[in-house]
């Protein structure tokens, strides 16, 4: 009996389950496959998993099938093959793929705190395929850094002194993240929220790109990096590691933001700091 392997366009096997998002294509691929076997790609749900293509390489003795993920569900993909006269049935592994399909992950409200912070934390702290040069071990190490930025922004709203931060009269959050003072802001591309500066805004669109495509290899690692960021921006506020209080940070050797700033851990590729006069109340 004929066996041929289900693997993925770049190579590797496909496995027996596999999650998707809604407008995700899976590519596949079969070699070697003897001339005399015509092969169908047949999904027993096609209105959450429908087979769109399905094309013969005679050249290299290859099937190749791309299905795209429709909707929300869970639906399986078999490969049915025809097989000349005289000739075994093929069997291929897995003889099965069952498929999960979510739906795409959606930024928060942009108008709500949480929407703020998440879109912040998406672009100040590094992404994974950045982590192991700025010294990022997983995503508990991210969701820590992004903690730390929560403080920093509340505590310079709570401090009586937001005018040290281009942000006198500020009355929450956004106020805080929009300072800005004759051209010097505090958190670049976040002037003008809710519209984000360009650069800013591609690679919120970039990241949320990678969270949205489960055919993507760095998908997963995407998608807890997206919900670190949902969760350092919605959960109480944490407590504040350091003795006084955090009230800034700024890119690892890009130095203080002043004098008056004294330095307190880097950690993501971030230097955070607390403050020689300001002190979180009780501190």
């Amino acid at each position: 009996m004929a066996n041929a392997i289900l693997k993925y366009t770049h190579g590797n096997p496909v496995p027996a389950m596999v999650a998707l998002v809604e407008g995700n294509v899976l590519r596949v691929k079969l070699e070697a496959i003897d001339k005399r076997y015509t092969l169908v790609a047949v999904s027993d749900y096609p209105n959450v998993l429908e087979v769109t293509s399905n094309t013969h390489n005679s050249r290299a003795d290859s099937w190749a099938f791309a299905v795209t993920a429709r909707s929300a569900g869970n639906a399986k993909l078999m490969l049915r093959s025809e097989r000349g006269a005289g000739m075994s049935a093929l069997t291929v592994t897995p003889a099965l793929v069952s498929i999960t399909v979510r739906k795409p992950v959606s930024l928060p409200d942009p108008e709500s705190d949480a929407g703020l912070l998440v879109r912040l934390f998406l672009v100040e702290m590094p992404a994974p395929q950045e982590w192991a040069g700025a010294g990022i071990s997983g995503p508990d190490a991210a969701i820590e850094g992004m903690r730390m930025m929560r403080r920093v922004i509340a505590n310079r709203l709570d401090s009586g002194s937001a005018k040290e931060f281009m942000a006198a009269g500020a009355r929450n959050i956004r106020g805080i993240v929009t300072a800005s003072d004759r051209g010097n802001v505090q958190f670049a591309g976040f002037a003008n929220y809710p519209r984000i500066a360009n650069k800013k805004q591609d690679l919120i669109e970039a990241r949320m790109a990678i969270v949205n495509d489960a055919t993507n290899t760095w998908h997963a690692k995407y998608l807890a990096f997206y919900e670190a960021a949902l969760t350092a921006a919605t959960e109480p506020l944490p407590s504040d590691p350091s003795p006084t209080g955090l009230f800034a940070w700024r890119t690892d050797d890009s130095g203080a933001p002043s004098p008056e700033f004294v330095e307190f851990k880097t950690l993501g590729g971030n230097t955070f700091y607390t403050h020689k006069r300001l002190r979180l109340p009780g501190r």
